[in-house]
């Protein structure tokens, strides 16, 4: 019996239970993301009819954009109580989280930290780091597919994610919310670790100051075990300004200032010792049975993560039909890190009888970074109305991103303190060993550049045809290199104001490492690494915005790819060759809102992906990492409007994914020719809410039944176990 094709079935039994059904209430407002009301409705899910101008950088409807979008808003942030971007994913179609990395899967490719933006700039996670935290952001768009014309060099072409932030609002509002948690971690079970956030969101018009508005917020968060050593301390703060400059509000600007400090406990993955330890022994199977469990912790130490961000966007509107933006960031990003890690090589059984005594040793070590980018992204669009059934607007842009990357390291210490990886017993305290002085290493600095031009034209408001291309380069201190012209094509046909079909080509560029050497001993030599995508589909919305839906179909490959090679004695540190094939992938991919009442709406995802890397030769080779062929997502939400219980809302949801292999961090693993392969697993989420006149509640339940299943890991060293079932508890108050 296969079992993974039941539990689909079971989950949305256990969900279907928790949703009554009841009458209509007031009618929902799906424009721009509002702070939620949880004694209103307000209806989730991508609408086509939805203005969308972050992912295309230009205003159009979901309905008119030729591209896959998935937007998650505010209201469905604040219900689910989403914590980290990494949350989000997992409901989209056609991505998936990488178990709280700031690494991510969309369409079979793994993408890097320049692929979450935060109002259209990187930086957030660049050089690693853990997901973003959502504290400060209004919505979350995702694009599939490349972005590689509007946004410069890409790792992968499978998506990108765009990170909106809390603008200031005309309407003078504060709110302030506390929210407490039974879990926060990656190395603690339900009731072991507790967590409390104060919040605080401020926005308005300023005071004795004419035109210009501000938003302010606020967070401190304090997680902690009943172990100090391994307590969290995060805290957030944001001050931005929207100044109309002129009388007619032509012009205006928006500075803002951020700072961030995340001081997080030493996360580790879970051991299992009769597990597969190794992706070349022939064993692809796992077992939980006896895996070090998930409130032992065999790590230690911390991590400190500093952020300063500053800037601003200006916009103007010249004319009715000419536009211009600019916008410029500052980011700081800074980390140190002091931890004693899990030394897997010294996984050993201390007693042959005992099958409980296996034991493993850690090492401390204390590394740090250093990263600045200051980035400018300039655009003008011009839009002409030369006839009456023809709209044509062109928009010229460029962005500019110079970054500095500086390192710091330290010896290492010596192994100690083996620890019994099911007890969490150590034979020894832990000494700190290694130098507490920190050596600068050298400055590497690259400086990146995107020209791009697009061009929207509308016929007779059913046809529009999209044409854009960019240029992109880089340089370093050692070479100058070009991408060469990257081109998107996009053909839209609406079949009504509420229907449209749509496909697209687009394209996306990465310039490879320039410190790579080929066969030949030289550096700079290869050509940019490639991706195309090929990708047709339907939107709609029918009977009033009862049902709104999106289909694609895609074809996605990356070409180019650099795989290493091993040391010989010609190449004593390797070397690299390049690949005219790399991974490609196809799928379908299906997201699907109906609300038959106003008070009650559902959301239903589904993704179907084959995504394979190729040999040299162009053959399937094995599956791509943490990619499931079969992916599904059901969120229901209701609001009851009769009776003693009128005004309380409810929702539950449901995540099921189909087994998948093991991560890999490559983007061409043919050599892995025996991974891990991980269950197909499924999640109940639930919670519900309530407003109190000015006051507001809301209790979140996330994996509800508790269920133990791993979330990723290539080997029985390093699996990702999912969070224990975790309750949330948030209390606020809005003026």
């Amino acid at each position: 019996m296969n079992t993974s094709r039941i539990l689909p079935l079971a989950c949305l039994a256990v969900a279907s239970t928790v949703l009554p059904f009841a009458g209509a209430s007031a009618d929902a407002d799906v424009g721009e993301p509002v702070a939620i009301d949880l004694a209103e409705y307000e209806i989730t899910g991508t609408r086509p009819a939805a203005i969308d101008s972050v992912a295309v950088k230009l205003p159009a409807r979901v309905l008119e954009t030729p591209r896959s979008l998935t937007v998650i808003d505010a209201t469905r942030i604040s219900v689910q109580d989403f914590q980290t971007a990494d949350d989000v994913l997992n409901w989209v179609p056609g991505m998936n989280a990488n178990a709280g990395s700031y690494h991510f899967f969309s369409r079979g490719f793994r993408m890097g930290p320049t692929d979450w933006k935060v109002d259209g700039f990187a930086g957030r996670v660049v050089g690693g780091s853990y997901s973003p935290n959502l504290f400060g952001y209004e919505q979350v768009v995702a694009l599939k597919g490349p972005a590689g014309v509007l946004y410069g060099t890409s790792g992968s072409p499978g998506g990108q994610v765009s990170l909106v932030t809390k603008k200031p609002q005309a309407a003078p509002s504060v709110s302030v919310g506390v929210r407490a948690r039974t879990y926060a971690g990656g190395e603690s079970g339900f009731g072991e670790q507790s967590g409390l956030e104060f919040e605080v969101d401020a926005t308005g018009p300023v005071p004795g100051v004419d035109d210009v508005r501000y938003r302010l917020l606020a967070s401190v968060e304090d997680g902690y075990l009943d172990r100090p050593a391994f307590a969290d301390h995060n805290e957030f703060y944001r001050l931005s300004f929207a100044w109309s400059i002129d009388d007619d509000r032509r012009f205006e600007i928006v500075p803002m200032v951020e700072w961030s400090q995340e001081d997080r406990a030493q996360r580790n993955s879970s051991i299992s010792p009769s597990t597969s330890r190794t992706t070349t022994d022939g064993r692809t199977d796992y077992t939980l049975a006896d895996a070090s469990p998930r409130d032992v912790s065999l790590s230690a130490g911390s991590r400190v993560d500093d952020n300063f961000t500053t800037g601003f966007d200006l916009a103007a509107r010249l004319s009715d039909a000419w536009s211009a933006n600019a916008a410029l960031r500052y980011h700081d990003r800074t980390y140190r890190l002091n931890s004693w890690s899990v030394q897997t090589a010294t996984l050993r059984q201390a007693d042959a009888a005992d099958p409980r005594s296996w034991v493993v040793s850690r090492r401390h070590s204390r590394t740090g970074r250093d990263f600045e980018d200051l980035t400018l992204d300039v655009s003008t669009s011009y839009t002409i109305r030369s006839f009456q059934d023809i709209e044509n607007t062109t928009q010229v842009g460029a962005n500019f991103r110079r970054g500095d990357n500086t390192g710091y390291s330290t010896n290492t210490g010596a192994n100690q303190s083996p620890i019994n990886i099911y007890t969490g017993e150590a034979a020894a305290p832990l000494v700190a060993d290694a130098s507490p002085a920190l050596v600068r290493g050298e400055l590497a600095r690259a400086d990146e550049w995107n020209v791009y031009l697009q061009n929207r034209t509308t016929y007779r408001d059913r046809v529009i045809i999209s044409l854009s291309g960019a240029w992109v380069g880089d340089r370093t201190d050692t070479v100058t290199r070009d991408s060469g012209v990257t081109p998107n094509l996009g053909l839209v046909y609406l079949l009504s104001d509420k229907i449209s079909v749509y496909t697209s080509f687009s394209t996306s560029y990465q310039l490879p490492n320039a410190t790579y050497e080929d066969v030949d001993g030289r550096t700079g030599q290869f050509d940019p690494t490639e991706g195309e995508s090929y990708e047709v589909g339907v939107k709609a919305e029918f009977w009033r915005n009862v049902v709104a839906a999106t289909v694609s179909l895609f074809d996605t490959q990356l070409n180019g790819v650099l795989v290493a090679q091993p040391a010989d004695d010609d190449h004593p540190s390797g070397y690299y060759a390049q690949l005219d094939t790399g991974r490609r992938s196809r799928g379908a991919e299906l997201e699907f809102t109906v609300a038959p009442l106003q008070s009650w709406s559902t959301t239903f995802t589904y993704a179907y992906i084959d995504a394979y890397d190729r040999s040299a030769a162009g053959a399937r080779a094995g599956r791509a990492p943490m990619t499931p062929r079969h992916a599904a997502t059901v969120f229901s939400r209701y609001t009851i409007n009769d009776g003693w219980l009128r005004g309380w809302a409810v929702h539950a949801g449901v995540i099921w994914q189909d087994e998948r292999v093991g991560g890999q961090s490559a983007p061409n693993a043919t050599s892995n020719t025996d991974p891990l392969w991980l269950d197909s697993f499924c999640r109940v989420d639930a919670g519900l809410g309530r407003r109190f006149g000015e006051w507001s509640f809301a209790l979140n339940i996330e994996n509800l039944t508790d269920e133990d299943y791993l979330l990723g890991g290539s080997t029985g060293l390093n699996l990702e176990r999912a969070n224990p079932r975790a309750l949330s508890l948030r209390v606020g108050r809005t003026w």
